[in-house]
């Protein structure tokens, strides 16, 4: 067994969290909600192993232990713990963020009753890519239950010393072996069938470099991806946001982000584009944060969530 425990930088909200993941669900993980824990598959390598997180403290005082019966060497160990860093976002400073939105009277809200939230972030950018063109134009519920199939048709099955039984994310050379034919029973499109194979292939033999990606500006990602098939701006957008963690991304034309503007600035009608983009200028250099406050508060709706909650 290995492990160890994660500080974490306040304020963090486990219980935020899973209220998210209520509307947002990854069958990658499964929760355990009166016990603060989370059991998902890690890769470490090309290895898949379990691990579970306790979630400690409270949001003034959060920390993550993390332990898996994995047996781990030092770089290893180091590699999962960085994963878990990353993913969790434990290493965010808030308050700049709490400090912007304050100016305003709108947002101000916001950093009160979703005090804590953060991004919950992919483990890597090619599970991020895929998830995200998975997403494309389908629900949230659907998009879950379609990652569930790709999951249990190419992923790898693991059991815990428990019998409790999880599927590791696909490699992209996993995925680069399907043909469309094989993802149509399971009520993928032709076309998003399509999508997801050829990034698989450009990954793997080289086109794509997505290490590259956290060397470059965000409109060299922009230029360097779009030209794919399937891969247009909102999608690298929610890559840069849900897989790299960058903070000043604004997906404009996302519908939730256009439910969520209606619902906290109070208008009287959909915005489109061009005027969440307006809005959105005055978030900067937070935009991607502020969004994710914005969605929330759509989702606490959706939860039937008390206004004091």
């Amino acid at each position: 067994m290995d492990g160890s425990i994660i500080a974490v930088k306040p304020p963090y909200s486990f219980e935020r969290l899973l209220k998210r993941l209520e509307t947002h669900p990854d069958p990658q993980m499964q929760v355990e909600a009166e016990a603060r824990m989370i059991r998902r598959v890690f890769r470490v390598g090309q290895r898949p192993v379990v691990a579970a997180l306790h979630f400690t403290g409270d949001v003034e005082q959060p920390a993550i232990t993390w332990r898996t019966d994995a047996a781990l060497t030092a770089s290893e160990k180091m590699a999962l713990e960085a994963t878990i860093r990353h993913m969790f976002s434990v290493d965010v400073d808030l308050e700049p963020l709490y400090r912007h939105m304050r100016q305003d009277d709108v947002l101000r809200p916001l950093t009160e009753r979703f005090r804590g939230l953060r991004f919950l972030l992919d483990a890597d950018l090619f599970q991020s890519m895929v998830r995200t063109i998975i997403g494309q134009q389908v629900n949230l519920p659907f998009a879950a239950a379609l990652t569930r199939r790709l999951l249990e048709l190419a992923g790898e099955k693991l059991q815990d010393d428990q019998g409790r039984t999880y599927f590791a994310f696909p490699t992209a050379e996993a995925v680069a072996r399907l043909e469309p034919a094989e993802l149509r029973p399971l009520q993928f499109s032709q076309r998003k069938a399509e999508y997801i194979i050829d990034f698989a292939r450009a990954v793997v033999d080289g086109r794509v470099d997505l290490d590259s990606l956290w060397r470059m500006e965000d409109e060299e990602i922009f230029a360097y991806l779009t030209p794919l098939r399937g891969i247009g701006r909102w999608t690298v957008e929610c890559l840069m946001m849900f897989g790299m963690g960058r903070s000043d991304l604004l997906p404009a034309a996302d519908i939730g982000l256009r439910n969520g503007i209606q619902l906290v600035y109070s208008l009287p009608g959909k915005p489109d584009e061009q005027e969440i983009r307006r809005i959105g200028e005055s978030w900067a250099p937070w935009r991607s944060y502020v969004s994710l406050y914005v969605w929330e508060a759509v989702g606490a709706v959706k939860r039937k969530e008390d206004q004091n909650a």
